[in-house]
């Protein structure tokens, strides 16, 4: 399992990179500014698929299969109170995207520097809290 979350932590650093490349060219104009930093979890997990492809998605998740599940079920269990799934398990690809979603929200709120930034209410993205923000997750993919 820590193995994906590092896959989801790389996939958050490669999007915030991209983020600062866009302000390091469009500094005035670029759409970064325009990002609140609560959004960032829902863009990176949510609003594109993490893994397409039911062979990529079986190759990810490896042996970790049953135990996704496991963690996904507990998720759904205790974030929907009506105790219904909404996950497809009968595909990979729907189990894949789901744990990553889980296991980039547990990225974020385990985040010192995300904390920090939501604490101020509507806080908008720019150079320095993205500076930070990868900062903490090269470090995190580091040790």
């Amino acid at each position: 399992m820590n193995r994906l979350k590092k896959d989801c932590l790389l996939h958050a650093l490669m999007h915030l990179e991209d983020l600062q490349n866009d302000l390091k060219k469009q500094p005035c104009t670029s759409y970064v500014k325009d990002i609140f930093c609560d959004d960032l979890h829902n863009m990176f997990f949510n609003t594109d698929y993490f893994i397409i492809g039911t062979y990529k998605a079986k190759k990810w998740l490896g042996d970790n299969l049953l135990e996704v599940i496991s963690y996904i079920r507990e998720y759904e269990k205790n974030y929907f109170d009506f105790m219904e799934t909404t996950t497809d398990f009968s595909s990979t690809e729907s189990i894949t995207n789901m744990i990553s979603y889980i296991l980039g929200e547990e990225i974020f709120q385990e985040s010192k520097i995300f904390n920090c930034l939501n604490g101020r209410l509507y806080s908008k993205l720019n150079k320095f809290t993205l500076d930070l923000l990868i900062k903490e997750f090269r470090y995190k993919l580091e040790n």
